[in-house]
């Protein structure tokens, strides 16, 4: 085979593998999309169904530990089960306000226009090419690149349209001081790099957040999930009122100083 066919084929290889890589970048930006429109759909619903099951797990730990107390012939003291269900609660609390600021946070975001998408989607591919690090590993050694590469990600995924334009001429300004030549690279294992890619985009497509476009795209759907919430908020009510009679057997003395 000839030097100009080695030369072609590895050409042919490195659009592949920067093709798939786009593709792969842009699937992620759609499931966090499709993650974020399902946040504002089911959000509510969610941590309503996460706390109730929060304070079922409390009311458990409870009576848990009254009726320990009540094995060993101890007097339930109110200020010692609440401070051990504090302690026992603290991590699950996190969660669930954790949980409540992002979707508040979803909420109130704001969706980007489809020609402000279409001018993030072509400047990201212009950096792809410049400075992607699975295209240009060489330049994973600069900081400053580095940390180009890690805002250019955070800014593509959060749709900052004017952080991506600003970054944009940052890195065109860095590679043409430094007198860098994106064209002039070399990727090794290009071929185990594309199968790489190809599985992980297979991976995306196969599995949530972005198979939430189907559901999203079905109001039977939809409403088939929302009863599925609201039956399980249902249930965990149910189950906590009978945690509630279990509780009012117990005899807890209060602390008077």
């Amino acid at each position: 085979m000839e030097n100009k066919d080695l030369i072609l084929i590895r050409k042919a290889s490195y659009a592949k593998y920067e093709e798939l890589l786009l593709r792969r970048d842009n699937l992620r930006k759609e499931a966090e999309q499709y993650n974020l429109d399902f946040i504002r759909e089911f959000g509510d619903l969610i941590t309503e169904a996460f706390s109730m099951k929060i304070e079922c797990i409390r009311k458990k730990k409870m009576i848990s530990y009254c009726q320990r107390m009540a094995n060993q012939g101890k007097v339930i003291m109110a200020d010692n089960l609440f401070e051990f269900i504090e302690r026992e609660m603290r991590e699950y609390q996190e969660e669930l306000y954790a949980m409540l600021r992002d979707v508040s946070a979803v909420k109130n975001s704001s969706t980007i226009s489809p020609m402000d998408l279409r001018k993030m989607k072509e400047i990201y591919y212009r950096l792809v090419k410049l400075i992607h690090p699975d295209i240009h590993p060489e330049l994973a050694e600069s900081k400053v690149i580095s940390d180009y590469w890690q805002r250019i990600v955070i800014a593509y995924r959060y749709n900052r349209l004017k952080d991506l334009e600003e970054l944009e001429l940052l890195v065109k300004q860095y590679l043409e001081a430094k007198g860098y030549d994106p064209n002039n690279m070399e990727i090794e294992d290009i071929d185990a790099k594309i199968l790489k890619v190809q599985e992980e985009i297979e991976e995306i497509i196969t599995t949530n957040p972005y198979l939430y476009k189907l559901l999203l795209a079905d109001p039977a759907e939809v409403k088939e999930k929302k009863k599925e919430y609201e039956d399980e908020i249902a249930a965990y009510r149910k189950y906590s009122e009978e945690l509630d009679a279990i509780l009012a057997t117990f005899k807890i003395e209060e602390n008077y100083s």
